[in-house]
């Protein structure tokens, strides 16, 4: 390496500088001047080259394996690792579980009754095993009527209902059943009527027969409720094809429902579902042009025009026709305009504000 030349900086004159009683030229103004040395100390930066000298290794032979050895031995070290990985979670899940289930047990219908606690319950419902679940269940019993008009229970029953075998539910029913009043009056209840429902969803309809045979008894009433008409809807989904028949004969004997807008939902159901589909939709043909513009209803007119007869259908149009401007005008009334071709010919180069005015 070549030596660098070496530099010498000549140190600077010694400064004197203005000193008074506040500091340097403070409000005393100019004292006289006191030499104050000042020093450099030059530094001389000499870079140093980087070498780069390979070193060999203790082992400088590589040991060779085989492509299929490597890939095995990966695959089995990441099966280690995922099944260590498994157990610990499973470990850790089953840790909470057990100590929710602790904190539940013994407990269950007095947590259901605040928000806070009816979320644990649900948390140990979903978590614990079927022994245990049978076990929390009986907790509840003789507190379902209560529980399904609970703002939080109805929660935990809801839960209960749904993780439950169909045949652990039996007390349930039965609890519900023991005033032949409860299961209407729960129909019409804001949770109530929740609780029915999910009994209907996951239990069998043998089990359900009792409680469809008290709700077919004020169906004509009930089906025209805010809460009810979801439970009425029901029959027609899970109900037995004896059960919808005598629902739908219900909806035949009262035209007036129609005018209903829950009632209207449940029509709606049974032009899916009932054995007399076209015989129901055949009934509303009068009453058509005054559902189209509601909002549940005109879903119900769209449906019951694709079950109509060839002859059923033009009559339909016709009475349709007279209304169409006023039915293109509606926000609903719009829809049910599109989905007939004949009609939507008529006004489809008109605005909604020409059709309200013609």
């Amino acid at each position: 390496m070549t030596a660098m030349p070496t530099v010498t900086l000549a140190a600077p004159t010694p400064m004197a500088y203005p000193v008074g009683p506040m500091g340097a030229m403070g409000p005393m103004g100019a004292m006289p001047m006191a030499p104050v040395p000042v020093a450099f100390q030059p530094t001389l930066l000499v870079p140093v080259a980087m070498v780069m000298v390979n070193v060999p290794s203790p082992c400088s032979t590589p040991t060779s394996v085989p492509s299929h050895a490597s890939s095995e031995m990966v695959f089995q070290g990441s099966l280690s690792r995922q099944s260590t990985g498994d157990a610990t979670a499973t470990t850790a899940t089953e840790t909470i579980a057990d100590d929710v289930e602790g904190a539940v047990a013994g407990s269950v219908w007095n947590l259901s009754q605040r928000h806070k606690g009816c979320r644990l319950v649900q948390q140990a419902l979903e978590n614990c095993g079927e022994a245990e679940r049978a076990m929390l269940a009986q907790e509840l019993k003789g507190h379902i009527v209560e529980a399904s008009r609970s703002p939080c229970g109805n929660y935990v029953l809801q839960k209960l209902i749904q993780v439950l075998r169909p045949q652990s539910c039996q007390f349930i029913i039965h609890e519900l059943m023991e005033d032949p009043e409860e299961v209407c009056d729960l129909a019409r209840h804001q949770y109530g009527c929740r609780i029915l429902q999910r009994l209907f969803e996951n239990c069998q309809a043998e089990q359900m027969e009792g409680i469809v045979h008290m709700l077919l008894n004020e169906a004509s009433t009930l089906v025209c409720h805010s809460y009810a008409t979801y439970v009425m809807q029901q029959i027609f989904d899970f109900g037995t094809e004896t059960q919808r028949r005598k629902l739908c004969n219900v909806l035949l004997a009262s035209c007036q429902l129609c005018n209903d807008e829950h009632a209207t939902q449940v029509l709606q159901k049974a032009l899916q579902h009932a054995p007399q589909q076209v015989q129901l939709a055949q009934s509303l043909v009068q009453q058509l042009p005054q559902m189209a513009k509601g909002r549940h209803s005109h879903q119900t007119v769209i449906t019951a025009m694709q079950l109509l007869p060839q002859e059923e259908s033009e009559r339909a149009i016709g009475l349709l026709s007279q209304k169409v401007n006023k039915l293109w005008a509606s926000r609903y009334g719009r829809l049910v305009v599109k989905s007939i071709p004949k009609l939507y010919q008529q006004c489809s180069s008109m605005t909604r504000r020409e059709a309200a005015s013609a």
